[in-house]
């Protein structure tokens, strides 16, 4: 949030500042947090700078209250924990928005379950840190390049993180293919199934990402929801066969990770899929 104080007088300005979300506890708490030291893993360490420079940035623009949002998190982390991405429920967001940040979060949550903290710390604390800052921009809703950077830091991120997250998975099968606009599996997918069901069933330690996808016909919104149709399906089949459903990560892309090119019809096919990874 940023607050113009240009032209306002030292009274108006110390009664905006004693007003605005609590700037003697911001201040505290800014005091604070630069007194701290990363701690915990290397992905802990990577979010405590995040979100201080956040925490410092909003401060500076005199939103105090998102400042201690901030700050808070970066004393959390000192203490060696890594707090969650934002919850969607925690921002009073306008409700066209929803559903977008709602499957971006849930795009940083896959690609934490596929290991991205380890493999790489600093991208996904980026990532999670950008994603809490398009949240934060886009509940205030009125300065559009705020919650632009916000988006393509996040967007950014998730791309540097996606070919690392997916080369530290094992790919169980190749992928399962339907038909265009179906959920429905098809039977020449079913012995590959069996197959991983069985493995799976058979060593209860290893767990699976059911990953949904769709080709770019149709709106994102609706190939979102049909991507995840397409994971369910698959995450159903396994519970059939004695899978829990605990054991399964499962996530719905939409058309957002094309294997080949949507131009085609053959590359098309190919981006209805959904891909079974061990996590």
């Amino acid at each position: 949030m940023r607050v113009s104080v240009r032209g306002v007088s030292a009274v108006g300005l110390t009664a905006l500042l004693v007003g605005c979300g609590g700037a003697f506890e911001a201040t505290s708490l800014l005091d604070q947090a630069k007194g701290t030291s990363p701690g915990g893993d290397a992905f802990t360490q990577a979010l405590h700078g995040e979100y201080m420079a956040l925490g410092q940035s909003e401060y500076d623009q005199y939103d105090f209250k998102d400042s201690m949002f901030y700050l808070n998190r970066v004393v959390q982390t000192s203490g060696g924990t890594a707090p969650a991405p934002t919850q969607i429920s925690e921002r009073n967001l306008p409700a066209d928005y929803v559903g977008e940040l709602t499957a971006a979060r849930e795009r940083l949550e896959a690609a934490f379950a596929a290991g991205a903290k380890t493999t790489m710390p600093a991208e996904a604390a980026r990532a999670q840190s950008q994603f809490d800052c398009w949240m934060e921009q886009q509940e205030e809703n009125f300065q559009p390049r705020d919650i632009a950077a916000c988006k393509e830091r996040f967007e950014a991120a998730m791309a540097a993180l996606a070919p690392k997250a997916s080369a530290e998975t094992i790919v169980l099968s190749s992928d399962v293919l339907f038909d265009f606009d179906k959920a429905v599996i098809k039977p020449e997918f079913m012995a590959d199934l069996d197959a991983i069901a069985a493995e799976l069933v058979a060593d209860t330690n290893k767990n699976v990402l059911v990953w949904g996808h769709t080709d770019s016909i149709g709106t994102e919104a609706y190939n979102q929801g049909l991507s995840e149709r397409r994971a369910n399906a698959v995450a159903a089949y396994f519970e059939g066969k004695g899978v829990t459903r605990d054991r399964m990560t499962i996530q719905g892309f939409g058309e957002t990770q094309p294997v080949a090119s949507n131009a085609t019809r053959e590359g098309r096919a190919k981006n209805r899929r959904v891909e079974i990874r061990q996590r």
